[in-house]
């Protein structure tokens, strides 16, 4: 039951005092989002200083893989792992993963702990962080059966609810920030809450109210928080020194001697003492003599009784001139007191620094801060031989394995490596020289078949030969001795795998269910690790072109395009394994893989744009900004491309923010003209979807490319479309399928009557329209006889025009330079029609 590697990355990396002002920041609200790319998985925090009115920002990559996340921020305090802007962040970071307030849709729980963010129990937060379909299975279960309570105590439930003869235990618990951690063995993945939790949730709440954690708070534990500050506990004799108050049921302390002082964190308890003066002394004489340097060992003692089974112990000792090995007897040193260091080189020192960070000690601490249920792990008394959970083991491992990997680089040719064999005493007469290889392991798997059974057996390669793991040399699966060399596993999952072998040897498989068994046991280990198959166990294997088909996702403003390679009816995408492996029978079928065709199809979809992105996580994706999926008519074309190549597209169903409709618009507008006006009637449909005036002037508003379909979908309004019909649905009124344009919009009109597609546009025009269409062949018209020798041929064209313009009943303007003859012309006209 580990902590989310955001917590733990802080609890690991900071100081209690980092920590504390971390959590202080957070809580304050001093932390602001900035930018957030879910792609690359990336986070900028704005972070003020709890101390000064300082700003900061942090930034926080690749936060969803635990082993690459980087963190930085910009302040000058950074001086240890992180500061406490950098811990605030995280802390924020991890409450917004929680929430889901980044858009990341596949967070998985692990019901063994969840957090149940509530400061007492509300109905209204467990219904939150439950389902509506988990909530009433909850309420219907609670009718006619209850949880057992088994222990109720220091704001702890522990608890059993047994259904259909299965027994679910159940705990919750307040933590430190005062919320409650909960387990439980079932398996929802989908929410915080499952049906037990919140089953028990709900029995509390109706049992005792929403405040029973408070009653059973153990307020010793607080009362001992604030005399530590003092550096006293409740165990000293208090009297005339503190008083306790209570205030809303809660300990508050009074100081009640002035002379008691707060002490400082890993200092000496403060007390009142009676003064003391220390008396003149003469100074002593301080003879200095040279001893001889000396030189630093590892042993690696596999006499422990718990796992890991070894301890890393460090020895001392005069070495030779070549330093090539110890010249007497070796010392071994007590790492838990003060060691000199002045004898040692400074490799020799940093050396013990990492030995160091080795021990029980600190291994414990560092379970007990990846608890959920922290604080509880230095409690639990473990007798020598009892087998430790599978998740304690897991997290020694996770803490054991990165510190001995930089160990076994940095050490790899030292001569002063030694392993101590189990069951022997610690004398330097015992202890073998090793060599530690920079080269590290994996488990390799074979998969064989006998009479009655299949076995699974686990090797390593070492050297280019196949060794069996049950041919390890000690006890221990974290580590592989083999020919005096001392090998580590390159993953620290590696070893729980190895773990099962060292214990059991090879794994028998009845023949029983085979397919079952090939599903839960051997294919989830084809997907980590080599696995080999006894060739009486293979049927058959296929290979040939694949069917292709592509997933459409999005992540954050990127769509994602996800090929899925089909064969022989078995799908695999680009990111899996090179063979497909399928249960056939008492048999398994195994299918190669084409590379190179998985390749090319890749390269040919990659060559459709330029702004394609291959994720670093995954170099089989490509990822394309919305806005430039949109840009140029580009979605039209990609699906075009892939009728060509005859590639069906899935996806579009589940999409949110990328829901296209591949579908392009099938637009028919009838033009007809009034008195005064031209009426246009719209029809636009995406397929099978209709869209409206309102829509379309939405969107043009909005300046969008694309309006809202009533099947969720969006519809995508090409460029060519675009630039044909948008000063249309601009400039004219109307609504739902109607637009108005006035006659002084016949220019708009016009211009779709010259540049008209018969198939989109059609038009019914009174013949005044036409009059003015053909403004070109105006009439001649007689001016007035006693005027004919007065007006020149410009003048007259000008009173035939203006004549023109009586007649289809439009206004105009003579817009003739000054002094050619404007009154004449409009002079003419009217003595025409007195």
């Amino acid at each position: 039951m580990a902590l989310p590697h955001l917590i733990k990355y802080v609890y690991n990396n900071g100081s209690d005092e980092v920590i504390r002002r971390g959590k202080k920041i957070q809580a304050l609200g001093f932390v602001e989002l900035v930018e957030h790319d879910q792609l690359m998985g990336s986070v900028v925090f704005r972070v003020k200083d709890d101390s000064y009115a300082t700003f900061y920002k942090v930034y926080i990559q690749k936060y969803t893989d635990a082993r690459s996340m980087t963190v930085r921020c910009s302040c000058p305090y950074n001086l240890g792992d992180i500061c406490r802007h950098e811990a605030a962040a995280l802390i924020r970071l991890q409450d917004m993963v929680d929430k889901n307030m980044l858009g990341n849709t596949n967070i998985q729980y692990n019901q063994r702990h969840t957090v149940a963010k509530m400061k007492h129990i509300e109905l209204k937060m467990i219904k939150l962080l439950s389902s509506p379909g988990i909530y009433a299975e909850a309420e219907n279960i609670l009718r006619s059966t209850r949880a057992n309570i088994i222990k109720a105590a220091d704001e702890r439930v522990e608890a059993e609810l047994v259904l259909d003869g299965e027994t679910f235990p159940l705990v919750i618990q307040k933590n430190d920030e005062r919320n409650f951690d909960t387990s439980c063995k079932c398996n929802e993945t989908e929410h915080p809450l499952c049906e037990h939790k919140t089953l028990l949730f709900l029995q509390l709440l109706d049992a005792y109210g929403t405040n029973y954690f408070d009653t059973i708070r153990n307020w010793d534990k607080e009362k001992n928080k604030l005399l530590q500050i003092y550096g006293y506990s409740l165990d000293d004799d208090l009297s005339g020194k503190f008083e306790f108050t209570y205030k809303d049921g809660k300990p508050f302390l009074k100081v009640l001697d002035s002379s008691i002082k707060r002490v400082l964190a890993g200092t000496v308890p403060a007390r009142p003492a009676e003064a003391f003066i220390m008396p003149d002394l003469p100074a002593p004489q301080v003879t200095v003599t040279e001893q001889p340097a000396k030189k630093l060992g590892v042993v690696f003692n596999f006499n422990a009784a718990m796992y890991p089974y070894f301890d890393v112990d460090a020895v001392q000792g005069e070495a030779n001139e070549e330093q090539l090995k110890y010249t007497g007897k070796v010392e071994k040193l007590d790492l838990s007191k003060f060691v000199d260091t002045e004898l040692f080189s400074e490799d020799d020192k940093q050396l013990l620094q990492q030995v160091r960070k080795l021990q029980g000690s600190e291994i414990n601490k560092y379970l007990d801060r990846n608890s959920p249920f922290s604080g509880i792990w230095e409690n639990i008394i473990h007798t020598d031989g009892e087998d430790l959970p599978e998740e304690t083991k897991a997290l020694i491992a996770e803490y054991l394995q990165p510190k001995l990997k930089k160990l076994f680089e940095e050490q790899a040719s030292s001569n002063f490596i030694f392993y101590l064999p189990a069951g022997k005493p610690f004398t330097t007469a015992n202890l073998a020289e090793i060599e530690l290889s920079e080269h590290f392991i994996a488990p390799v798997f074979k998969v064989q078949a006998s009479n009655d059974h299949f076995e699974i057996a686990c090797t390593v390669k070492l050297k280019g030969d196949t060794i069996p793991f049950t041919d390890n040399a000690v006890n221990s699966s974290l580590v592989y001795l083999n020919d005096g060399v001392l090998y580590l596993w390159q993953k620290s999952e590696d070893v729980l795998q190895a773990e099962k072998f060292l214990k059991e040897g090879n794994i028998q498989l009845s023949k029983d269910n085979w397919a079952e068994k090939m599903k839960k046991i051997i294919l989830p280990l084809t997907r980590e690790y080599q696995v080999t198959f006894d060739k009486n166990l293979v049927r058959e294997i296929k290979s040939g072109e694949p069917e292709v088909k592509l997933l459409l996702q999005e992540k954050g403003d990127y769509l994602v395009f996800q090929p899925v390679f089909t064969y022989k009816g078995f799908e695999t995408r680009a990111s899996d394994k090179e063979n497909i492996i399928i249960p056939d029978g008492d048999k398994i079928l195994i299918i190669e893989r084409n590379p190179e065709a998985e390749e090319t199809f890749l390269k040919k979809l990659e060559s459709l744009h330029s702004l394609f992105v291959r994720p670093h996580d995954n170099k089989n994706t490509l990822v394309l900004k919305g806005a430039d999926v949109l840009r140029n008519n580009w979605f039209f074309l990609f699906v075009d491309a892939m009728k060509d190549m005859k590639v069906p597209v899935f996806g579009f169903e589940a999409l949110r923010n990328f829901r296209f409709n591949t579908a392009r618009p099938n637009t028919h507008i009838h033009v007809s003209s009034g008195l005064d006006w031209f009426d246009a009637k719209v029809e636009i449909e995406f397929g099978e979807q209709r869209v409206g005036i309102d829509e379309i002037k939405t969107a043009l508003l909005n300046k969008q490319s694309f309006v809202q379909l009533n099947d969720g979908t969006l519809g995508i309004l090409p460029d060519e479309w675009l630039k044909r019909y948008s000063l249309l649905f601009k400039v004219g009124d109307g609504r739902s399928d109607l637009l108005r344009l006035s006659k002084y919009h016949m220019s708009v009109i016009d211009e779709l009557y010259e540049n008209r597609d018969e198939k989109e546009l059609s038009f019914e025009l009174d013949e005044k329209y036409e009059r003015l269409k053909e403004f070109k062949n105006i009439p001649e018209t007689a001016a007035p006889v006693h005027l004919q020798h007065i007006l020149r041929p410009y003048q007259t064209s000008g009173f035939q025009w203006l004549n023109y313009l009586n007649d289809v009943g439009w206004g105009g303007i003579l817009a003739d330079d000054m002094g050619l003859g404007k009154t004449i012309q409009a002079l003419s006209m009217l003595h025409h029609y007195k």
